[in-house]
């Protein structure tokens, strides 16, 4: 075995900057093959619309179907909108449980506050909200490389939480040792179910929409029916709704958009498990969902709600909007002359 000095020196600088590299996460890839380098994700479109500076990039996933939209904007801050189209037809309050309960922890990482401690490390935050025809789940950091680290933590606890009936209790609904109704989720509706505002939101939708439109239904739950809310309620909702191919994550902010991609296709490897088959029937929400008629005649009613003066009072009109899929009835006049 003989080496001259050169190829001695060579080597030695080769391992130095491979082992530099390993430190700092930037092992180059080698000798990968075309199929391993190319992602799951399909760019759709791309432009930069003439009211914003901004370039916007669409991608889809052909393995699963979830959607990536890109909102190139300088700016120290990387914003991130997970959200979900969630429909259901019941006062269960399903939709806003759930919410709740993907922080509760996910198949890897089983703790409560995991990812919220997480976040802090990496100059982050999360939250989350439901409405009535959509789940929503912010994630706010600063930089592309805190987002990075926390997107598949995050999106984990998303599609694949662990729902436990223990979760349930605790953050839903159970009785306290001095006998009284208790949960996270039940004590934010008893502070707004019997309000002035909420009583006549309810009754205005009760009179707009018939049974079977998801807009007639309280998405946060009524306390009469958290509290008979099953876990198994809440774990099937999620199996119907929490897909990748209902789910659209909508970025802004200066994003490394290859970065992106390779941390989305190592997600999806690891969530083809627990998902529903990809190539299973699948009823969109709200778009393939019975639509709403037109109001016959004009209503009024009154509706009566708790309030300690009496001289106090609220009027709501409401009235139905032309057909939101209609590109003639919903165009938006020109204001040029």
């Amino acid at each position: 075995f003989s080496i001259n000095g050169h190829e001695l020196l060579t080597k030695t600088t080769r391992l130095s900057n491979l082992r530099r590299n390993i430190f700092t996460g930037s092992v180059p890839l080698i000798n990968m093959s075309p199929s391993v380098q190319k992602s799951h994700f399909k760019l759709l479109q791309q432009f930069k619309p003439d009211y914003s500076p901004s370039e916007f990039t669409q991608y889809e996933s052909q393995r699963t179907g979830m959607r990536v939209v890109v909102i190139d904007q300088p700016g120290p801050k990387v914003n991130g909108y997970f959200v979900l189209a969630t429909e259901i037809h019941d006062d269960s309050g399903a939709p806003h449980t759930l919410e709740h309960l993907c922080f509760m922890g996910s198949r890897n990482y089983r703790y409560k506050g995991f990812l919220d401690k997480l976040a802090t490390r990496v100059y982050s935050s999360t939250n989350a909200w439901t409405a009535t025809d959509h789940t929503a789940y912010t994630l706010d950091t600063a930089g592309w490389e805190g987002f990075a680290r926390i997107l598949p933590v995050y999106l984990e606890h998303v599609i694949a939480p662990t729902l436990t009936d223990e979760g349930c209790y605790t953050e839903v609904h159970h009785v306290d040792g001095s006998g009284n109704d208790a949960g996270v989720v039940y004590s934010e509706m008893q502070g707004v179910q019997n309000n002035a505002a909420e009583l006549i939101d309810l009754a205005a939708r009760r009179l707009t929409y018939p049974p079977g439109v998801g807009f007639r239904y309280e998405t946060g739950g009524m306390m009469e029916q958290l509290r008979v809310l099953p876990a198994e309620r809440i774990r099937e909702f999620h199996r119907e709704m929490y897909q990748p191919k209902n789910l659209c994550l909508i970025l802004t902010g200066e994003v490394d958009q290859d970065n992106m991609l390779e941390i989305l296709d190592k997600f999806e490897d690891t969530i083809l498990d627990v998902i529903p088959s990809p190539d299973a029937p699948f009823k969109r929400p709200w778009v393939d969902s019975k639509q709403a008629p037109y109001l016959e005649k004009s209503v009024i009613q009154k509706v009566e709600f708790p309030e300690e003066d009496e001289s106090f009072g609220e009027i709501e009109i409401r009235f139905m909007g032309p057909d939101c899929t209609d590109p003639v009835l919903c165009k938006i006049p020109s204001t040029k002359t």
